[in-house]
C-alpha cells in the first residue's frame, strides 16, 4: 500500500512538470517564429512614430543640471 501511494505522489508530481514543460514549449514555440518572421528577407522594421517634446515656456519649470556657484562666496 505505501508503494502504490508512493507511485500516486510521483504521478502528480509528474504530471505537474509536464504541464509546466508543455506551457514552456508553447512560449519557446512563440519565439521561435517570432524569431523567424524578424530574420525573414522581407521583414523591414516599423518606425515608431514620437510625439513632439512640449515646448518649454523659459523660466516656469526648473533647470536641470548643478546650480552655479555663488560669485561672492569666494
Amino acid at each position: 500500500m505505501n508503494k502504490f501511494q508512493q507511485l500516486l505522489k510521483s504521478a502528480e508530481s509528474n504530471e505537474l512538470v509536464l504541464s509546466q514543460v508543455r506551457k514552456s514549449m508553447d512560449k519557446v514555440r512563440t519565439l521561435l517564429d517570432e524569431m523567424n518572421a524578424i530574420l525573414d528577407p522581407a521583414y523591414s522594421p516599423e518606425r515608431k512614430e514620437r510625439k513632439p517634446r512640449a515646448a518649454s515656456t523659459g523660466t516656469t519649470g526648473a533647470r536641470r543640471g548643478r546650480p552655479k556657484k555663488d560669485q561672492s562666496a569666494d
